[in-house]
């Protein structure tokens, strides 16, 4: 199996190294990786180590790299990532963190790595399973967490003896801590005893924003009334049910559009006067395209009401941003990977929209204020229930170092 898998990854890399020569994504991927010794020395003192794949993942290891500087001050820390988005994230938002990409997993390139790096511990956020990596951490003793990890039936872990190899790879981990029971249910079928139910990290890290202060002109001269739709995230192939949307409002509505990628997002549907972040010319247009990034979780806040993007296609984005503002959430229907969605939509709080309902849901569940308020509850019940969350995590990794 694991010969098998030492194929794969060259095969995998000879990939990426082709189309490097014409894609850009591909491109910094192998730039970053050859560049990579150069932001990692060897510490004299032990690195904590987080890694994650992209920005999602780097969220939710915000709040514990905090808790970890404040309780191991002594230790550096070092963040690594997967794809270039996530680098070039927190490159741009967090200058002073020590990030790095991960090394091609490779058994000596895994073991020069890990030497340079001399983690006293190291966090995997969310999922990232990586043979070499893994192992080589097991065989040095180093101890080893996956954090807010989700675990689906039809994941390779749980497929017979093509799954052996990632089965493997789950007991290198000193600990597992998952964010829901079911996750918990199915790693005790194949044997997985280390496993804790912790939660969401993702739930601190809104939680956090939104205790931020706020303030934009250009946002703020364009919201001037309670009545503002946004659309957060969103791509081409939620384009049917925005116009289905926008069409049940009332004229008097501010719109709101962010799309995941601005420069992919066509506005050519859009029959209105638009407004825009870059070019805020049509002061007197409804519809605001927001075309930066790094204020939309923040924006939420202006809402009243929200669509999140992504599920009419591979699955849906954070909707916890706009939920710890209280904010109902209208969602497409790819959305049952993501256990807070799951949550949200069976307590009332996201309702699943298409084309054919969208004008029935506004005007019978958003609009209905005795029914909002209900709703507004419920959320600040739910959202407050799982915060602190990297507290409980932290409990359970110093349990583990002091054995």
């Amino acid at each position: 199996m694991v010969f098998i898998y030492n194929i794969g990854i060259r095969v995998y890399y000879f990939a990426i190294l082709i189309a490097s020569m014409w894609d850009e994504k591909a491109r910094k991927w192998i730039q970053g990786r050859k560049a990579t010794a150069s932001y990692v020395s060897d510490h004299k003192q032990k690195t904590i180590w987080f890694h994650c794949a992209s920005v999602g993942e780097f969220e939710q290891a915000l709040p514990l790299i905090s808790l970890c500087k404040v309780r191991y001050p002594e230790s550096p820390i070092l963040t690594t990532f997967y794809s270039p988005s996530g680098y070039e994230y927190a490159q741009k938002k967090y200058p002073t963190l020590g990030i790095a990409y991960l090394p091609l997993d490779t058994k000596s390139g895994m073991q020069n790595f890990i030497s340079m790096v001399n983690p006293k511990m190291v966090f995997i956020i969310k999922y990232e399973f990586w043979y070499h990596l893994l192992n080589q951490l097991h065989q040095r003793e180093i101890p080893l967490f996956l954090v807010a990890g989700i675990f689906r039936k039809e994941q390779l872990f749980f497929k017979g003896i093509i799954g052996a190899l990632h089965r493997k790879m789950l007991g290198f981990f000193s600990y597992l801590l998952v964010q829901n029971e079911q996750s918990k249910l199915l790693l005790s079928e194949i044997g997985v005893q280390h496993v804790s139910v912790a939660g969401d990290t993702r739930f601190d890290r809104v939680a956090e924003n939104k205790e931020v202060d706020f303030a934009d002109a250009i946002i703020e001269k364009f919201v001037t009334t309670e009545k503002v739709f946004v659309a957060g995230s969103v791509w081409n192939s939620d384009i049917p049910v925005l116009k289905s949307i926008i069409a049940s409002l009332p004229k008097d509505w501010k719109v709101l559009i962010a799309p995941h990628e601005v420069k992919h997002f066509d506005t050519n549907w859009i029959a209105e006067p638009l407004n825009s972040y870059q070019s805020p010319n049509e002061l007197s247009a409804r519809i605001f395209l927001l075309d930066t990034v790094g204020i939309l979780s923040k924006v939420y806040r202006y809402a009243n009401f929200v669509y999140v993007g992504g599920g009419f296609g591979k699955g849906i984005h954070n909707i916890l941003e706009p939920a710890i503002f209280l904010k109902p959430v209208l969602i497409g229907p790819n959305f049952k990977k993501f256990q807070e969605a799951v949550d949200l939509v069976g307590q009332g709080c996201a309702f699943v929209v298409n084309t054919e309902n969208s004008a029935f849901l506004i005007e019978n569940e958003l609009f209905d204020k005795i029914k909002r308020a209900q709703l507004e509850i419920k959320m600040n019940a739910y959202m407050s229930a799982n915060t602190n969350l990297s507290e409980k995590i932290m409990v359970y990794v110093s349990r583990y170092l002091d054995k």
